[in-house]
């Protein structure tokens, strides 16, 4: 019984400490339906003019609101999604964004020291501009992290990802 116990115990912990929070379901929904495929793909609007927080913070941000409005404002062509957006600005209510990609809390990650070790966006994310519904990452998982830092000759240190 102690053994199946510690068994359990171990396959728990080793679950928590492997599995990205970036593989939840229930992460698609977004109050505004988004497509990258149009802003990315067809229009060729690059990540970080939009993430902008990327090239110089941990994280990559959420776009701002008058980052969107920019350029939906002045165009004639609206859609339900785009009178949401437009709603939005007028009542000075942010749009509620749905958080995609949290990694565990033992994790340090940073987008800008990635950025600027030469890693493009679609390294991590895929390709952004071709997904109709939002992005999934990469699992972000350890593993898959520490190929990466191996194949790159970066360091595969712990602390270097582990707080």
């Amino acid at each position: 019984m102690v053994l199946v116990l510690a068994a359990l115990g171990a396959l728990g912990v080793g679950t928590l400490y492997s599995t990205g929070s970036s593989d939840l379901s229930g992460q698609e929904a977004q109050p505004v339906a988004f497509t990258h495929v149009k802003h990315a793909g067809d229009l060729g609007i690059e990540c970080l003019y939009c993430h902008r927080a990327a090239a110089d913070s941990p994280t990559a941000g959420i776009p701002s609101m008058y980052i969107c409005i920019g350029c939906h404002r002045n165009l004639a062509d609206e859609t339900s999604e785009t009178r949401k957006l437009l709603a939005s600005w007028s009542a000075q209510t942010p749009v509620e964004w749905t958080r995609l990609h949290r990694l565990p809390d033992f994790v340090y990650f940073t987008h800008e020291m990635h950025l600027a070790n030469g890693l493009q966006c679609q390294q991590c994310h895929g390709h952004v501009e071709r997904m109709a519904a939002p992005p999934r990452a990469e699992s972000h998982e350890m593993g898959w992290c520490l190929s990466c830092h191996e194949a790159r000759g970066a360091s595969r240190d712990c602390w270097t990802c582990h707080k």
